[in-house]
């Protein structure tokens, strides 16, 4: 005999991706989707992230490159065409796609 359990304690799944998934979780149908972003955009997004008021030193984001590959980077710096990552690494602005 199956027991039932009061319908208070059933939880329903609407959606199994979790905050984590939805903010990193980057498929290649989704990059098809979207519009390609200006450089002028790009460019904006990255000067509002160092102008955050919670940015003090380096900042956790999502490079999205324009050969579909994605890494999480720290960033510390913006300057003439390039990132600059807190490992002294320096990322064109042409090879990006986009940024979260």
């Amino acid at each position: 005999m199956e027991k039932k359990h009061p319908e208070i304690f059933k939880n329903k799944l609407h959606n199994l991706k979790t905050k984590v998934q939805n903010d990193f979780y980057v498929h290649a149908d989704d990059i098809k989707e979207t519009k390609k972003i200006s450089k002028e955009d790009l460019i904006a997004k990255i000067n509002n992230i160092f102008k955050r008021p919670d940015y003090v030193y380096q900042a956790d984001i999502t490079i999205m490159y324009k050969n579909n590959e994605n890494k999480i980077k720290k960033i510390i710096g913006f300057k003439d065409n390039y990132i600059i990552t807190i490992d002294n690494e320096k990322i064109s602005i042409d090879d990006i796609y986009d940024i979260k």
